[in-house]
């Protein structure tokens, strides 16, 4: 039997007292509580799908199939390679699993009432955190990492990818290329992960390869790559990528409790 939720789960999640919580949820004016508590709390009520009453078990019940997709604006040609194919591939899985997938536009952030779930890829912490505070259906992180332990994030495995290379060319042999993300928290995991890397953003920086080992993993580098005898392409599987999105969102559609938010595919 499925443990039941409770106020004192939610006040532990948020880190405040069972008082506020209480507060929150039942829309008390007469305490002074911060916004930003109060999103916290809401959030985290909406993930877990706590209920105080019956009558509460209207809020979320009705589905839209629809998923909203926000990406930075781009002027790279390279980064706007990814995204189209981020699009083509997530557009497949949506209908395998029986969504509509709706590309947003990313100057108008309002609170989005016709999507089950919204999906940020690439996209600065800020952004992030703007659409999270805006909304409270579930907000999933694609390719950025996002440190608040509530929300789902699923990244590439990096960690697989360093070992992968350090087989094919020895530990640390390697120079790891990728294109540079929007989002300083997966930027600094990289940096942390390999010895050393290289970012690229447009044609130019290719004039800087050198003819050391080069790995990379990014379907937009591999044309550019592909005739240098040192570099090696170890690609990652974008749709079992998606299909992992997709179960993230099955989990916080349907408040299905999951020790690990942050996924590595």
């Amino acid at each position: 039997m499925d443990k039941k939720i409770t106020i004192r789960d939610i006040a532990k999640q948020a880190g405040v007292s069972v008082a506020t919580v209480s507060y929150v949820i039942n829309n008390r004016t007469d305490q002074r509580i911060s916004e930003e508590t109060k999103r916290k709390v809401m959030q985290i009520v909406n993930l877990l799908d706590y209920t105080p009453n019956s009558s509460a078990r209207s809020l979320s019940t009705n589905k839209t199939y629809s998923i909203a997709l926000y990406m930075m604006t781009e002027t790279s040609l390279l980064k706007r390679s990814e995204q189209l194919l981020l699009i083509e591939t997530l557009s497949e899985v949506s209908t395998h699993y029986g969504y509509h997938l709706i590309i947003q536009d990313n100057k108008e952030i309002d609170k989005l009432n016709h999507v089950d779930a919204i999906l940020c890829f690439d996209t600065t912490l800020d952004f992030f955190l703007r659409i999270g505070d805006k909304n409270l259906v579930p907000v999933i992180a694609v390719d950025c990492l996002i440190d608040i332990p509530w929300f789902f994030q699923v990244c590439s495995d990096y960690k697989l990818l360093k070992k992968n290379a350090d087989k094919h060319f020895g530990v640390d042999n390697y120079i790891y290329i990728c294109l540079t993300p929007n989002n300083e928290l997966l930027k600094s995991f990289i940096c942390n992960t390999f010895r050393e890397v290289k970012f690229v953003k447009d044609l130019k920086d290719f004039s800087e390869i050198t003819n050391q080992n080069y790995v990379y993993n990014q379907n937009a580098l591999n044309d550019l790559m592909a005739e240098n005898e040192n570099s090696c392409y170890i690609p990652y599987d974008l749709h079992s990528k998606m299909d992992r999105v997709y179960h993230c969102i099955d989990l916080a559609i349907n408040r299905i409790p999951d020790m690990e938010h942050t996924q590595f595919v």
